[in-house]
């Protein structure tokens, strides 16, 4: 067995950081593929094989990803998992807002890898993507967008008043 001793620190003899690589460029590849056949699929008659092999794409990320600890990523694909899964059992019909919602969980998933890669800038925040597909696999529509709702403790500056002008005197 060949010497594979790295630099990194071992639990139990095992390195798994210098696996790390290999998962980057699998993860990568499959992100592409995932991504190029969302593009060619067809909403009105989504073949089973198709939506399989997209499953399978969204699969092997999450678990390289759990394997290695990076749950930010797992997370991410266990939701696109559980919508992938509902239309490939014909739970759900797929349309172009399911798509559209994967395409982008696909590009934060890029961002997050690159981050943990140490290539990237800030985590994408994923939580208004996770819960809109949570809301699509659930057979409801996405979320209306996230806008700042407003807060009580921090209220708009309020121009003076007529009284307080008026004190002139």
């Amino acid at each position: 067995m060949a010497d594979t001793t790295h630099d990194h620190g071992t639990s139990d003899g095992i390195d798994l950081t210098q696996f790390y690589q290999v998962f980057f460029e699998e993860a990568g590849e499959n992100l592409e593929a995932m991504e190029q056949k969302l593009l060619e699929l067809d909403l009105s008659a989504a073949d089973d094989e198709e939506l399989n092999a997209i499953f399978r794409c969204a699969h092997s990320v999450k678990g390289g990803a759990a394997t290695f600890g990076f749950s930010d990523v797992a997370e991410l694909t266990h939701q696109m998992e559980t919508l992938l899964d509902k239309l490939r059992r014909h739970e759900l019909q797929p349309t172009a807002q399911m798509v559209d919602v994967l395409l982008e969980a696909g590009d934060a998933l890029k961002a997050l890898l690159a981050r943990h890669q140490g290539s990237g800038a800030d985590a994408p925040d994923t939580s208004a993507l996770v819960a809109h597909i949570r809301a699509l696999a659930e057979g409801g529509s996405a979320p209306a967008p996230a806008a700042p709702a407003p807060t009580a403790a921090a209220p708009a500056p309020v121009a003076p008043t007529a009284p307080a002008a008026q004190a002139s005197g």
